[in-house]
């Protein structure tokens, strides 16, 4: 075991390669063959020209060098596979991963972390960006704290066109020191999506073990309580990570027509109504169910789930049972955000 555990810590450093069966990984830049990378970053892209080439930028600019991109289109109808291409075209760590169907936003995410080379992995939004000192600060913050699987910057909210708009309530978290409920509690009553979804660097292994996203809305608070209630998390104190909001990102369909909205991340739904909020609930209860904790801890748990999500997020259960009303009986339901 402290053998496995020192090879992980050499690879996290860039000190050796990281073996897959009994031969090194090994690829190439432009100086010549090197060892497998210290982070592979994903980055999924779904009609994201707009913003795409300053995401790619920030990771190409990183101050840790030994990283690998994998841009993930899933069947872009606009410029993106044209900036994607571009980028591998100009640097070796770049790859680019094409699909000519649309298999669903979570499908997109979980085959980049299937194509991951490096011991951490980070999922980066087409449309965020991480200052240069981020994934080395993670790096780092993982290598002081070997018992976490994740660790995340703060998080800098900025608009379509660059600007600062606010920031997440993320000053000064502590999931080291907690109990599994207490990390689940801090999770949901601070919000802290960018575990997951905003620029966490996470151990690889833990998370292909935890199965990545699963094809539903809200995946990633799903993962995000799996993986809370398993290992502690580390936060590095640089808001480091800026989350971009615009009118096109997909925390807009919550308003729309929910069977759209379901479809974004499982296509093949053919049902003729959906309820993603009360699915999505269920599903972080069926996480705290299953959870490898003594059954004290799995209570306290449940409190938190339904004190700091459920009961706050209620009114988003009888919206749902509006909309899919109003689709039954207008064959259709548009609201704050629909496609057409």
């Amino acid at each position: 075991m402290m053998s496995q555990w020192a090879s992980t810590t050499r690879a996290l450093r860039g000190d050796s390669p990281v073996s897959e069966g009994d031969s090194p990984v090994r690829w190439s830049d432009a100086r010549g063959p090197r060892a497998t990378p210290v982070v592979t970053v994903g980055v999924p892209v779904y009609n994201g020209e707009r913003y795409l080439a300053q995401a790619l930028e920030a990771l190409r600019d990183q101050d840790l060098r030994d990283v690998e991109v994998l841009i993930g289109d899933n069947a872009s109808t606009d410029g993106s596979a044209q900036i994607a291409e571009s980028f591998v075209a100009s640097d070796p760590r770049f790859r680019f991963l094409r699909s000519d169907v649309n298999r669903g936003l979570p499908w997109n995410y979980n085959r980049l972390l299937a194509q991951a080379r490096a011991p951490l992995f980070m999922w980066n939004a087409s449309d965020d960006v991480v200052r240069p000192g981020h994934l080395a600060a993670c790096r780092d913050a993982l290598l002081a704290h070997p018992d976490a699987t994740v660790a995340f910057s703060r998080v800098q909210l900025i608009d379509a066109r660059g600007e600062t708009v606010g920031e997440m309530d993320d000053w000064g978290l502590d999931f080291l020191t907690l109990a599994p409920a207490r990390r689940l509690d801090l999770f949901l009553a601070r919000r802290v999506w960018q575990a997951i979804g905003f620029g966490g660097v996470i151990r690889t292994a833990e998370l292909r073990d935890m199965g990545g996203l699963g094809m539903f809305y809200g995946q990633d608070i799903a993962l995000g309580t799996k993986m809370a209630l398993r290992a502690p998390w580390v936060e590095v104190p640089q808001q480091s990570y800026m989350s971009r909001r615009h009118d096109a990102q997909m925390n807009k369909l919550q308003g729309g027509d929910p069977v759209q909205q379901v479809r974004v991340f499982n296509p093949a739904h053919s049902r003729p109504v959906a309820f993603p909020q009360w699915y999505l609930n269920y599903r972080i209860f069926a996480e705290v169910a299953a959870a490898p904790i003594p059954l004290a801890e799995r209570a306290r748990a449940m409190r938190a789930v339904i004190t700091r999500w459920t009961a706050p997020n209620w009114r988003f259960f009888p919206f749902d049972v509006k909309r899919n009303a109003i689709r039954l009986v207008r064959g259709r339901y548009v609201g704050a955000y629909h496609s057409s």
